[in-house]
Parts: structure tokens; C-alpha cells; sequence
């Protein structure tokens, strides 16, 4: 069915175009969410949340792109909310740059030259940051080394890797961001 099509639909709270929604999107929703909260009642919760909120303001959505990036953004606001609300830090970086790489939700999500676009973008700012950078989040990202491993290799301390770690994500991880938000929302 024709996005737009969906959308009027869902205003006029046409519960076959809602439950065609649910039943298209729930599934790899939950899936994302997990991904952030590593855990299933919450994840399911957190979608099931996002589904009540669209049903009950249906007349009020103001979606500029598309329905699924729409789900996909607020399911992600609110699963890195809930992360904020049981105050869960991030220091074992269990929800990092590799998630958004490779999450099997973005090839269904978006077009395939907007996911290349996305890409290269994510290469381009790999290459824009240090040399020894790039090298410790290849080794460590791409390549599955440990700390300890990349320290051995690359002649520094455990220290020095989990900084330049934690640098190098924060900066890809900004960049990307506010390029996600240019392409898909």
C-alpha cells in the first residue's frame, strides 16, 4: 500500500491500516529497541508504547518523510530514554558504532543509495579522524580485538586504547547523527 495512502488512513484511525502497521513494523521494531536495552518485556513495552502514542494522536502526526523512519526515530527516543531513566551508562560500550553500522532494519528502512550514501559518510569521517585513531577503532571494531590485544599491537597502554575508543565514537557517532537526521527525518 502506498505510504501516503497509510498515513491518511491512520488519521482517519482506519484500525486495518493501524493493524497492517503494527503487524509490518512491531517485529523489527522490538528488534532495534533491544538492541539498546538488551532487554525483551522492555523493548516490547517501548514499541508497544510508540504504537498506543500514534493511534491515540493519529489526526495529529505531522510526518515529513516516511512512516517507518518516523517509528524507527521515536522507538530510538524512547529506548534511549527508558536507557536514561534507570541511569545505564554506556562504559563497556555495549551500544556502540557497530550497531548502527550493520543493523539489518536499515537495508529494509531506507533505500539502498541512501544506506550507500550513509556509508560512505561514515568512511569519510573514519578517514577525518587521527591516523593511530582509525587504526585502534579498526582493530577493535572491525576486526574484534581486545583492548589488551590492540595495546600489544600497537605499542600503548589498555588505557590509551579505551581513550582514543571513546573519542573516536563520540565523534562518528555525533557526525552521524546529525546525518541520519539530514537523510531520514
Amino acid at each position: 500500500m502506498e505510504p501516503n495512502l497509510i498515513l491518511e488512513r491512520l488519521k482517519m484511525q482506519d484500525k486495518k491500516a493501524f493493524q497492517q502497521v503494527f503487524e509490518t513494523f512491531y517485529p523489527p521494531l522490538v528488534a532495534y529497541s533491544y538492541k539498546f536495552t538488551y532487554n525483551q518485556a522492555v523493548s516490547e513495552d517501548l514499541v508497544q508504547e510508540s504504537f498506543i502514542y500514534i493511534w491515540e494522536n493519529s489526526s495529529k502526526l505531522k510526518i515529513k518523510k516516511s512512516l517507518q523512519a518516523y517509528l524507527f526515530t521515536m522507538v530510538r527516543n524512547r529506548s534511549l530514554n527508558y536507557l536514561k531513566k534507570i541511569n545505564l551508562t554506556d562504559s563497556h560500550h555495549l551500544i556502540d558504532i557497530s550497531n548502527f553500522l550493520t543493523e539489518d532494519f536499515q537495508e529494509k528502512m531506507f533505500f539502498e543509495k541512501d544506506m550507500g550514501a550513509l556509508k560512505q559518510k561514515a568512511e569519510e569521517i573514519l578517514q577525518c579522524l587521527p591516523e593511530k585513531m582509525q587504526e585502534i577503532f579498526k582493530l577493535k571494531i572491525m576486526h574484534g580485538f581486545s583492548y589488551k590485544e590492540i595495546a600489544d599491537e600497537m605499542g600503548v597502554s589498555v588505557n590509551t586504547v579505551k581513550t582514543q575508543l571513546k573519542r573516536a565514537r563520540f565523534k562518528i557517532e555525533s557526525a552521524l547523527t546529525i546525518l541520519y537526521f539530514l537523510f531520514f527525518c
